[in-house]
């Protein structure tokens, strides 16, 4: 039974909002069980600053600077850390960030790339089916898989397919509403995008603002006014910049205080593409988590799979009549796949392209391609539904093709388990061994080889081809979504073991958390490498540095954090911090001091009382920065710089209070700027909602 072509709305539906809700809560069940957490640099890198936020704001304080990592950093500078993405704040203030909190907030944006990805298709006027198709395709695809535990990496994708969609209603019906909307899904985007992802969206939104601008003006001759058109770019823009002012203050303030503010002089440094042995993945996706030494990139960085019904299609419409959005889609693909792959194409282009000598992960851009490739197929899919023109001998050609292909990598797969020895069913005894079902998994995700998974995955690729084929051929596209959902459902649920999730629960990662004190208290004066309260190997294995969440200050050994001041080289510049047989405020005369007391903490400022025999010198092991400040019995003194790296301030005998303080004014009124202008919108918005409601 064919599906409705049309629609009287293309609005979001509860019943599509329920399929998407559910597929993601399928595909990605080890998460949304809360069974197993996410691993590796998710609470390692992402987690740490997100924790802070919540913490700092849950104990009446403001997150402008984080004490715990590496002798402190300025949060809002910390471009992982989603400091200006609106959703971080409300999880923040309203719910606490935990490792539930955090997972549900990652599903979240896997749930709402779906939804996007169908409302975009809507947008081109596709049918449901297609839609439904694109969005699943997106949701599932191996960029997505593959960067579980690359949180900004996610959140930033999910939001490409609706600023597209939003700057399709602000062109095609230009209206404030439309404006505001638009202009917030670009700075959801933005706020909530790894810096790589930023520059690769640069290059990405702004040629097809441009595609859009040179395809109107060719196809509506008559009733198209180019002033018009950048005049209603203008508008959005200008709203785009008051909205995103805290974010590039911010940026700016911190750039030139971190190691990785400068480009990449080398291009050999630029690491990890999107190999070309990975495009096996288009196949079997599965086959990218076995031989380091095939694909030699990361793990991560392999998987541009988006599925077999929209591959079935992408490879006839290469070949055949395309139309402008086609081509558009076909040539942008190409060129993130070409900045993806990296190799050669790196040493040639990337010299050339302003911004792109930032990113360091070739395989970053791949989010692009994948988008585009899934929209051009999804072009030629949706042509194939309305027209009806059946199953063309293109198509036969390509269906046999992919067949043979797979039929070829199976025997590839039996021939390499015959002459290696290797894989499952040669150690079964091994794997069978094991008593209880989460070790008897582990065992057997372990023992797969990468020749097991050619036949197995090989095997069931082939029928789900076959059902693809039959149902095209029949017409049953209410068949075809099913099966395309369960292909990606399966594909998802097999390669989350190796790049998404770890083995223990959010329960264990919730209670390794419990052993932090709550909020922001008042850290310990006891040496630097006495800090390990509450540290245990298995803590650090699930949440990272344990010095990140203990609420000490300072660490005996660098951390590693994708965010990294200059003076932190130098505070570990003998791998062991500088004065780590101090506390994290002492004098540089101990005898001088008769007694020390911390009488508040709050992050970003700290108030000491302290008696001193003599004149000394106060140190605060934090690194400096340009917005530090102090005041000494209610005179204010500038920090003075200690070892080159931590503030100091004189004190004289007698008793002092001491208080240093970091507040950066010129972040904090372009952020209060964007704040303000945000909850406007959002006000704006809500109000039109509640009038369209009333009777």
């Amino acid at each position: 039974m064919q599906v409705k072509r049309k629609s009287k709305s293309r609005r979001i539906t509860f019943k599509t909002i329920l399929v998407f809700l559910s597929i993601a809560v399928l595909a990605y069940l080890p998460l949304s069980s809360f069974m197993f957490f996410i691993k590796n640099d998710a609470f390692s890198g992402y987690f740490p600053s997100k924790y802070f936020i919540s913490e700092s704001i849950n104990s009446n304080g403001f997150p402008w600077w984080n004490p715990y990592i590496n002798f402190g950093l300025p949060q809002y500078g910390d471009m992982n850390s989603g400091f200006y993405s609106p959703f971080t704040w409300f999880i923040a203030s309203l719910f606490r960030y935990t490792a539930h909190t955090f997972t549900i907030e990652l599903l979240f944006y896997l749930f709402i790339s779906g939804i996007g990805m169908y409302q975009l298709c809507r947008s081109y006027k596709f049918t449901k089916t297609v839609s439904y198709i694109s969005g699943i395709s997106f949701m599932c695809s191996g960029y997505m898989v593959g960067h579980i535990q690359h949180f900004n990496w996610i959140s930033a994708a999910a939001f490409i397919p609706w600023c597209l969609w939003g700057y399709h209603q602000l062109i095609n019906k230009f209206s404030l509403k439309n404006n505001i909307v638009c202009a917030l899904l670009f700075y959801l985007f933005l706020s909530s995008a790894h810096p790589g992802l930023i520059i690769g969206g640069i290059y990405f939104f702004t040629a097809y603002i441009v595609f859009f601008y040179f395809n109107k003006k060719k196809t509506e001759t008559e009733t198209f006014s180019s002033k018009s058109f950048w005049k209603k770019n203008a508008w959005m823009f200008a709203l785009l910049l008051i909205l995103c002012i805290g974010m590039m203050v911010g940026y700016a303030d911190i750039i030139p205080h971190i190691t990785r503010g400068k480009k990449i002089e080398s291009v050999s440094a630029i690491i990890n593409p999107f190999s070309l042995q990975s495009f096996i993945s288009l196949l079997l996706p599965m086959v990218t988590v076995k031989n380091d030494a095939l694909f030699r990139t990361d793990i991560s960085m392999r998987n541009m799979y988006f599925g077999l019904t929209l591959l079935l299609f992408l490879i006839p419409a290469l070949r055949n009549k395309k139309n402008n959005n086609q081509l558009f889609f076909m040539y942008t693909g190409i060129f993130f796949l070409i900045l993806s792959i990296g190799g050669i194409f790196k040493h040639i282009l990337f010299p050339f392209l302003p911004l792109v000598n930032y990113v360091r992960l070739s395989g970053e851009f791949m989010i692009f391609a994948i988008t585009s490739f899934i929209l051009f197929s999804a072009f030629a899919l949706n042509k194939f539904i309305v027209e009806e023109t059946g199953f063309s001998k293109t198509r036969y050609q390509t269906f046999y093709f992919l067949q043979l292909g797979l039929l070829v990598l199976i025997a590839i797969g039996f021939a390499g388990i015959l002459i290696t020895h290797n894989g499952l069913f040669f150690n079964i005894n091994d794997v069978m061994n094991k008593p209880m079902v989460a070790p008897l998994l582990k065992s057997l995700i372990d023992h797969l080889s990468f020749y097991d998974i050619l036949v197995i995955e090989g095997i069931i690729q082939l029928g789900f081809l076959g059902a693809l084929k039959k149902s095209l051929l029949n017409k049953r596209y209410k068949d075809l979504i099913k099966i395309c959902a369960l292909e990606l459902i399966l594909a998802t649920l097999l390669n989350l073991p190796f790049t998404g999730v770890g083995q223990a629960s959010v329960n264990d990662v919730d209670r390794a958390l419990s052993k932090a004190r709550e909020g922001v208290p008042v850290p310990f004066l006891t040496p630097i490498y006495q800090n390990k309260m509450g540290k245990t190997d298995q803590s650090e294995k699930l949440i990272g540095d344990w010095s990140f969440y203990n609420k000490q200050i300072g660490s005996l050994t660098k951390s590693f954090y994708p965010v990294e001041l200059n003076t932190t080289k130098i505070i570990f510049k003998d791998s062991l911090s500088l004065f780590s047989v101090k506390p994290f405020i002492f004098s540089t005369n101990d005898s001088a001091i008769q007694s020390m007391k911390i009488v508040s903490f709050k992050g970003n400022a700290i108030d000491i009382s302290l008696i001193s025999n003599q004149n000394d010198t106060l140190v605060f092991q934090q690194n400096i920065y340009p917005h530090w400040n102090c005041i000494v019995n209610g005179e204010y003194k500038k920090p003075i710089i200690y070892a080159g790296v931590f503030n100091a301030v004189s004190i004289g005998p007698g008793k002092n209070f001491v208080n240093f303080s970091f507040f950066p004014k010129s972040v904090s009124t372009a952020f209060d700027i964007s704040k303000y202008a945000f909850l406007a919108c959002i006000i704006y918005l809500l109000i039109l909602l509640f009038k369209r409601s009333s009777p």
